[in-house]
């Protein structure tokens, strides 16, 4: 019984995962666009490589944006602020 209970909340969590994963690579490639489209090249001047990296790092800028906001939640929760 426990190890139906296990299996059904791991499955459920690494759904949860890999949601949340998508749905920040979703909004990184979103603000990769807005950055390319404010630099002076043009999106076809990038290679493959120059993109992925562009995009790991709004994936890196919007992950610590996320901590640090819910860092703050937490603190003001607290009365910390």
């Amino acid at each position: 019984m426990f190890g139906k209970l296990k299996s059904t909340a791991v499955t459920t969590k690494d759904r949860l995962i890999v949601g949340a994963r998508h749905r920040i690579r979703e909004t990184a490639i979103k603000n990769a666009k807005k950055r390319i489209a404010l630099s002076e090249r043009s999106l076809e001047s990038f290679d493959k490589d120059e993109l992925e990296v562009i995009v790991a790092d709004e994936e890196a800028r919007f992950v610590t944006k996320l901590k640090t906001g819910s860092l703050v939640a937490v603190a003001v929760a607290l009365g910390l602020h």
